[in-house]
């Protein structure tokens, strides 16, 4: 094995693997990255749910990684922006984030997400972008978040890897290139993640599975539009030109991506919105 830092060096070194390293946000220039997903449909979903939580309002992004979440927020508003990240890699890492302008609102908090150092009810949103199928302790990285937000406060975990059970979860893991490379990748099952934000006392009020959005399909299509029609497409890939002729049945797009999005393959994509119970 070798570290992160190595395998994204040798990903940035590969033609093969250039739209991996673009569609992960892994750039050496992490302002371009940044900027790419605050422009992002999917940073505009991840607000449009949000329902304007974050402006005005003080932000945690657990898990930061480079930064291009707490950057995206930053510039949509956010009055403060805490970028929690253990590692100080310049990669993917505090030294990433450090390179990101230093006129935003960001502070870099060295910390894991079992362990924030934020005062109790002091956040508006806690959010975590592929975050929580790394963290050892689910149930206790749960807790802190739950912790710091106010009551009422949004918890927003996207794109989580699910699997179903050990078996899955070893072919999630023998074909993820990254986990090949460093073996740092796992994953959940369904019912883990929930039972952690649960009994965090939070309220999970909204799951969406794999082909619900445009945050969880991502890069598997780009847009509301690509989203909303992808069903066409696996219609006729599937039954030719009588699958073209099926796309038009009124309700058999909603009935494909239901379809699709409960197909249990392993290391799936879900995303988690709770809120944080008023006393």
């Amino acid at each position: 094995m070798i570290s992160i830092d190595q395998a994204i060096l040798q990903f940035r070194a590969d033609p093969r693997m250039s739209e991996l390293v673009r569609d992960a946000y892994l750039d050496r220039d992490v302002v371009a990255a940044a900027e790419r997903f605050f422009h992002s449909a999917e940073f505009a979903e991840v607000k449009t749910r949000l329902d304007g939580k974050w402006r005005g309002g003080v932000v945690v992004d657990v898990g930061a990684g480079a930064g291009i979440a707490s950057y995206a927020f930053a510039r949509s508003g956010a009055a403060q922006v805490y970028a929690v990240e253990p590692d100080p890699s310049d990669e993917v890492g505090r030294g990433a984030i450090a390179r990101l302008p230093q006129d935003l609102p960001i502070i870099i908090i060295d910390a894991v997400g079992e362990g924030i150092p934020l005062p109790d009810a002091s956040v508006d949103v806690v959010y975590a972008r592929q975050v929580l199928h790394h963290i050892p302790d689910l149930p206790m990285a749960m807790h802190e978040c739950a912790r710091i937000l106010k009551p009422g406060g949004i918890f927003f975990a996207c794109r989580e890897h699910v699997v179903d059970d050990a078996n899955q979860k070893q072919i999630f893991l023998e074909n993820h290139p990254m986990h090949q490379l460093a073996g740092n990748e796992n994953a959940y099952s369904l019912d883990e993640y929930q039972r952690a934000i649960r009994q965090a006392n939070m309220t999970l009020t909204t799951i969406l599975y794999p082909w619900d959005s445009l945050i969880n399909a991502f890069p598997e299509v780009r847009t509301q539009q690509e989203l909303d029609t992808f069903h066409v497409k696996l219609l006729h890939r599937k039954l030719g030109a009588l699958g073209s002729v099926f796309s038009y049945i009124p309700g058999m797009n909603a009935l494909v991506r239901y379809r699709f999005s409960h197909i249990s393959n392993p290391g799936r994509m879900f995303s988690f919105y709770a809120i944080k119970q008023k006393a």
